[in-house]
Order: C-alpha cells, then sequence, then structure tokens
C-alpha cells in the first residue's frame, strides 16, 4: 500500500512539473528577412518574420518604421504557410536609413511576446548595437498573466509533501 501511494505522489510530482514546463514555453523569433543589423544596398519591399511556434492569426502583427518614426509596413500572419509561425508584410521603403521592425505576437500557448530589432537600407549611419545578430532579438520574456510556473511548482511540493505525511503515518501504524 505504501508503495501505490509512494508511486501515486512522484506521478503527481512529475506530471505537475512537466505541466509547469510546457507553461513556460513561449514563442520565441528565429529568423528575419532582412536580418536584424543587416546592411541592405536593395530597397527591400518585404520583410518575413519566422518565429518558432504557431502564431494567433488575429493577434500576431508587426510595424516597420523609418528612423522619424514613420510606419513603412505592416505583417501580419502568413496563412499558406501550414505551421502559421510566420509574419509577413509590404514595405515601401525609398530614403536609406535605419528602420525598426517592431512585433507583438501572441503564441497558441497565450503568451504575447513583444520585440524589436533593426536593419539599415544604404545608410552609412550606425545600426543600434545589441540589435545586430539574429540571436539577439529582443523578446518581452515578462511572466503572462496565466503563467503557471510558480502555483504549478507549489502544487507539486505540497503533493509530495502531503504524500511523505501520509506514507509516515500508515508506517507508525
Amino acid at each position: 500500500m505504501q508503495r501505490r501511494i509512494a508511486r501515486a505522489a512522484a506521478l503527481a510530482v512529475a506530471l505537475t512539473l512537466a505541466s509547469a514546463g510546457l507553461t513556460s514555453a513561449h514563442v520565441e523569433l528565429t529568423a528575419s528577412t532582412p536580418e536584424a543589423g543587416e546592411n541592405l544596398d536593395t530597397a527591400p519591399t518585404e520583410v518575413t518574420l519566422t518565429f518558432d511556434g504557431e502564431l494567433d492569426s488575429e493577434a500576431s502583427t508587426f510595424t516597420v518604421n523609418d528612423a522619424d518614426g514613420h510606419e513603412v509596413g505592416t505583417g501580419s500572419v502568413d496563412l499558406t504557410v501550414a505551421d502559421r509561425n510566420v509574419l509577413i508584410g509590404e514595405v515601401t521603403i525609398t530614403e536609406p536609413g535605419v528602420y525598426t521592425v517592431a512585433y507583438s505576437v501572441l503564441g497558441a500557448d497565450g503568451h504575447e511576446v513583444e520585440g524589436q530589432f533593426s536593419f539599415g537600407f544604404a545608410t552609412d549611419e550606425e545600426i543600434p548595437e545589441g540589435e545586430g545578430h539574429e540571436d539577439n532579438h529582443q523578446p518581452d520574456t515578462a511572466m503572462a498573466a496565466g503563467d503557471a510556473d510558480g502555483p504549478a511548482l507549489l502544487g507539486a511540493v505540497l503533493l509530495l509533501a502531503a504524500g511523505l505525511l501520509t506514507i509516515r503515518r500508515r508506517a507508525l501504524r
């Protein structure tokens, strides 16, 4: 009987911890065209962002702004991509300079991620440092409402403690 209780408690803890890990996974930007920090010789006509997970097509967008803050393009989920993990949009860039892509996406897991990066078109200007590498896109990693990591971990600890107390009580009988 004690072994069954111990196994049940261990299984409950394992399942709780596994579900906590799943809820903390946020979509991340994995690639972009143009790439962050890239200085293009030819003005792009579209921007593409690729993420590592499915996006909510109604709540995921990006904008492209010039150095003065004027919007030169927007994008949304490319519905022709089966994985629903790509944003695409047309841009109208006619002047050399630095352009900023700001995105706000909602992953299928319900977590919103925001970030931005810059690229240049025929510019001698410095493209902002710290955003010039593909692996350095800046998503907002703050906990979103509904994150279950803290409560799930606490629940796992409480379940384990209750299981151990039950085993101890039965052993003392």
